[in-house]
This record gives structure tokens, sequence and C-alpha cells, in this order.
């Protein structure tokens, strides 16, 4: 117990989780506190994470505390949402704390704990609502690892991942439990979700890659979603056999996609785990590819676990029973590196809850979702670098109009596509994707993307969606592939034996902040991408309400038919009152 309710400026209300060298209270301001931060943060209640002294030698206080202190720093400035935001630091040796907002809900654990005696299929949470969460928790670990300088959370453990009640999963602590692990005496608790890689090490010390940190956020996602379904933490026996064995095959109902994930996940190997969280979005979220969905859907199985209404006899109607088609023995592409494999994963029939049985994922419908190598190739190549600007309108060729000589492209090991060279458009290889599921015919293009529905341009026209199948002729054909609240892919394929593209489109948050505003009108109505500053927003023109910084920005849109970019320069006044491009495309 403190000796004291109040440290520093804060009231201690109450114990929210005790830990090993830590113990986080519910706070709030005291009411002597004035000045901007308490007008700013008034009736606000905290979470105040406080470095116990007791609980570390003296020897050994001042290393703790600085690290404690550093991992706080770089949280309070990365702040996205998503992320519990932190907003006071206090360095004094008789009371170092790191304070954040507070976040209400239910964590993980309580989840699994308020699941588990709703179901007697031996899962205790639903598998489906399980792969929803994580899926949630990749786009978040994404938004960190895209950062710059990079954050990895390297902590993650079901106390540290809160579900509000409208969905919304929020990440706590990212950062700061890793930096005091292995410097002092924590107990085996504290490492059950920790990457076998790093068991017993000292990451802040090691100075991991981002490679390694990528990774080992993969492992304990992977170890999070077993958890939830299992109620354990998945075995780790280095000496055993490479292969990571779990026992997602002994519970019913589960995918196989789901199955998939999670042997790739918990890999002993880091190599053979993802090369992004951003692939795991759409491979976990069961065929629900908008984020406002997954949350609701999460929002729904909170409630249901709450109120003990779901039972396992709700959960997936008998169609799912059917045995999903198993799985090639191969190695998945994605982990791999290599650009001559692929990987089937069948999609779970339906959702989990009752309420929604027709709604999103319901309808008992198998989807089969191809998951290919080359994340990297995914990424569309950046406008052309070193161009003079000239006034008002910029525009600017992407590339010639001559067949090119295909060649493949050798993928380093992450899945990050080589730069091309000399300015060209990235080359596709001459890929033996899928054989048994499509066969490749001459003059023949067939595109697949996760999520479908992207609209493909083929040699400036539009050829369909995806899953599309196109006779386009025998030679060299530029495709670009587009979908709302993705990053367009842009390519060069060679037809003349057929040709087989299968992409993940990299997800794109839209521009949710600034104090002005851009309205961007264009002839042709959602099909043209908006750019900002020469980055795509995910967005299709024409957009109301854009939000971005006061002052000049360069607005355009990426026009497929002339394979050109066009840039306005506009200048964005303060306030609700937005500035207006046009485009006569």
């Amino acid at each position: 117990m403190l000796p004291s309710l109040r440290l520093g400026q804060y009231i201690v209300e109450g114990l929210l989780g005790p830990g090993g060298l830590t113990e986080t209270y519910l706070a709030h301001l005291a009411p002597d506190v004035t000045g901007e931060f308490a007008q700013a943060m008034a009736g606000q209640l905290f979470a105040l994470k406080l470095l116990r002294s007791d609980r570390v030698a003296a020897g050994d206080y001042a290393k703790v505390a600085q690290r404690f202190l550093d991992a706080g720093r770089q949280l309070r400035e990365f702040h996205r949402p998503g992320f519990g935001k932190v907003v006071d630091l206090s360095d004094d040796p008789a009371a170092t704390f790191i304070v954040t907002e507070h976040v209400g809900g239910t964590d993980l654990a309580r989840l699994a704990e308020q699941s588990r005696a709703g179901r007697s299929d031996g899962a205790v949470v639903d598998p489906v609502l399980a792969g929803l969460i994580g899926s949630e928790i990749a786009h978040l670990l994404h938004v960190g690892h895209s950062a710059k300088p990079i954050l990895c959370h390297l902590g993650l453990a079901p106390q540290n991942v809160m579900l509000k009640e409208t969905g919304e999963v929020v990440l706590l602590d990212a950062g700061i439990a890793s930096a005091l692990r292995a410097i002092t005496e924590q107990p085996a608790e504290r490492w059950s979700f920790v990457a076998p890689e790093l068991q017993g090490v000292d990451a802040s010390a090691a100075v991991l890659s981002d490679r390694q940190g990528v990774a080992a956020d993969l492992y304990a996602l992977g170890a999070l979603i077993h958890f939830l379904v299992t109620g354990h933490v998945p075995a780790v026996a280095p000496a055993q056999a490479r292969r990571q064995r779990t026992t997602m095959a002994d519970i019913p109902h589960v995918s196989s996609n789901l199955g998939a994930a999670l042997r790739t996940l918990l890999s002993l190997d880091p190599e053979d785990r993802p090369p992004s969280a951003a692939v795991l979005v759409d491979w976990l979220a069961s065929g629900v590819d908008a984020a406002r969905d997954r949350r609701q859907l999460i929002a729904e199985g909170l409630r249901a676990a709450e109120t003990g209404t779901l039972r396992a006899s709700e959960s997936v109607p008998a169609t799912a029973a059917q045995p999903p088609r198993a799985l090639p023995s191969i190695k998945p592409p994605i982990l791999a590196g290599s650009a001559r494999e692929s990987l089937r994963v069948v999609k779970p029939a339906a959702t989990v809850f009752p309420s929604r049985r027709r709604g999103l994922i319901a309808g008992g419908v198998l989807a089969t979702v191809l998951v290919v190598a080359g994340l990297g190739a995914m990424m569309a190549p950046g406008l052309l670098p070193g161009r003079k600007r000239t006034a008002h309108v910029r525009e600017r060729e992407q590339g010639s109009s001559q067949s090119i000589e295909m060649r493949p492209v050798t993928l380093p090991r992450g899945g990050e596509q080589a730069e091309p060279k000399g300015g060209e458009e990235p080359r596709s290889q001459d890929p033996a994707l899928g054989e048994s599921v499509h066969l490749r015919v001459a003059g023949h293009l067939i595109v697949e993307t996760v999520p479908p529905g992207a609209t493909v341009w083929v040699d400036g026209a539009i050829k369909g969606k995806t899953f599309a199948d196109i006779v386009v002729g025998e030679g060299g054909h530029r495709i670009v592939v587009i979908a709302a609240g993705h990053r367009m892919f842009r390519d060069v394929v060679d037809t003349s034996r057929g040709a087989i593209v299968r992409r993940t489109l990299a997800p794109i948050d839209p521009p949710t902040r600034g104090n002005g505003f851009v309205d961007v009108d264009c002839l042709t109505v959602g099909k043209l991408p908006i750019l900002l500053d020469e980055e795509e927003t995910g967005l299709l023109c024409p957009a109301k309400m854009l939000p971005t910084t006061a002052g000049k920005h360069l607005v355009g849109i990426f026009v497929p038919q002339e394979r050109r970019t066009v840039l306005v320069e506009t200048t964005v006044a303060m306030g609700g009152k937005p500035s207006v491009v046009k485009f006569s495309e």
C-alpha cells in the first residue's frame, strides 16, 4: 500500500492492476492543480503506472528508472489512435511514474474468463471473434511498425489489450514492459507471450533490428489469439523440431484460415513469420473487410460474452462443420520470401454472432483467399522524383508505353521488393503460382486481390473487378489495381503465356486530422485515387472535407488512362471552409 493517496499532482483512487516492477492505479488530478494542463484534463481519469522502488535493488534503480522513462517518452511522442496516450511523466526518484489516459473496457484476460463459461466445444473465445480481434491488433501493430522511428510493442499480453464497448481495440504500454523485463528478476509469466528468440534476452540492450522487432510482435499476436481460443499460451520447446506445434487442430470450427495464420505466426524461426503485420489484417478478419464492421462485430461479441448469451451451438451454422479444404503442405509463401509458392486458404462460413448471421459474413459461403509472396511488390511505385514543379498544374508521365521484356524480381528475405533500376516501373516475374487452382492461358490475365472487388485497369481501360479473368491478348500490358482505402498496385505483365497476378493490397488510413479542409472534385466518380502532397490518401475522387493542415498543399489525382498524375497547388485556410480543387478528368 502507498503511504499517501497523492502522487505528484495526482490523487490515487485505487489499484487497476499489479505488475512485477510496476503497479497501475486509477487516478485523477488533484483539485489544487492549475494551468493549461489542468484545464485540458479537467474531469478525466488516468492510469498511473508507478515504478516500485522497493522492488528494485538500490544499485539498479537509476538504470531501471531511465529505461522506464525513456519508453514512456517514446510512447508519448508516438501517439496514434488505438494506442494508450501518455500525458505525463515523473522522474522524481521518490515517485517515478508514467501517466496515460484511462481506457475503459475489457482486457483480453477478462474476455477469456467471461467467454469460457458460455462454450462447450473446447474453445474459450469463439475463433471467429478471436480472429477479428487479432485483425484489429495486427492493424495497430502495422501502424507502429510503419512509424519513423519504428515502435514495436514487444510486450503484448492479455492485460494490455483493451476492448472498448464500441469494439475498438487499444494497445497499452507499448515498449514499456520490454524495457524492464530482462534487467531485473521477473516472474515466468512475464515471458509467456515473448517470442522464443527473445526469451531471457534484454531487448533494449540487444538493439534489435526493425525486422527482429516486427517478427517478435507477430509471434506475440499469434500467442494472444492462441490464448483466446484455447485458454493457454502455446508451448515453446526450441530443442524440438523447428515446426511449432499448436493445439488448434483439436478445436472444432477453427477455420483453415485461422489455423494457417497461427502456424505461421507461431513459427520458431522468426524468418518464417509474415514480413509485415499488414498482411494479417485481412487474413484474420473472416471476410469482414471494413474496420467499422469488424469493430461492430467485436462489440457484439463482447456483449454476448458479458451476458453469457452466446453458446457454442449458436456460434457457427451447420454448414461450417464441413471440413475445409486441406492446406497444401508447403511453407507459406508470404513468410518464405519465395516468389514461386502459393497458399490456398479457406475462409470460415459465417459470423459467430446470432444477431448478425445474415450480416457481413453470413450465409454460409466459403470464400477462397490466395495469399502470395512478395508483399512489398503490392506497393505502388512512387511518383517520379527529381522533376521540377511547374506553375499551378503539374503533370508527369509514368513510364513509357513500349512493351517491356519480363524479368524475374528477386525478393529479399522479409518480402520487400527490390527497388526498380533506371526509373522504370517494377517488373513482374513470370510466376508459376497456383497452377492447380487457375491455369494460365496465352492472352489471358487473371487478377486476384485481398480485399476482393478492386478495380482492374489494363492499358488505360477498366476491365472489371477482382477476381478478374480478362482476355487482353498476348504481349506486355500495363495494369493498375485500385481499391478505396488501399494503395494502388501498378505493374507491367507479359501475357504471352498467360499471367496470374495475386496481391494483398496495402491498407491506408485516410487523413483524419487537420485545422483545414479540401474538397476534391472531378468528372470521373469513384475511380481516380486522390493524392495529398504526393502521398496516396486511400480516397477516390470526388471527396469532401478532406482534413489537412492550413497552408500550401499539392492536391492530385492519378489518371490510369494516361498513366499520369495531375497535381494542383492550393492554399488551405484554417477553419471549416474548405479549399476547392477541381479536375477536368
